[in-house]
């Protein structure tokens, strides 16, 4: 059964209740960085639109169809 368990890091990963359970972690904010690298990469990505779909990436996916691999 799926639980969602809200808090702040610190305080939940003393839980002792969670230990031998998966657990995925969504950050539901973020933390101001000075890193201008960290910012202009926050730029970058509020500029483009979510994907809204899955991209496979793999690398038979990619030569699939070429000279290469003609599948």
């Amino acid at each position: 059964m799926t639980q969602i368990i809200q808090g702040k890091w610190e305080d939940l990963i003393h839980k002792v209740d969670l230990r031998g359970h998966t657990v995925r972690i969504v950050v539901l904010d973020t933390q101001p960085s000075d890193n201008p690298w960290v910012k202009s990469l926050r730029a970058w990505s509020d500029s483009h639109k979510p994907l809204r779909h899955t991209v496979d990436d793999g690398r038979e996916s990619i030569y699939c169809g070429t000279a290469d691999d003609p599948r």
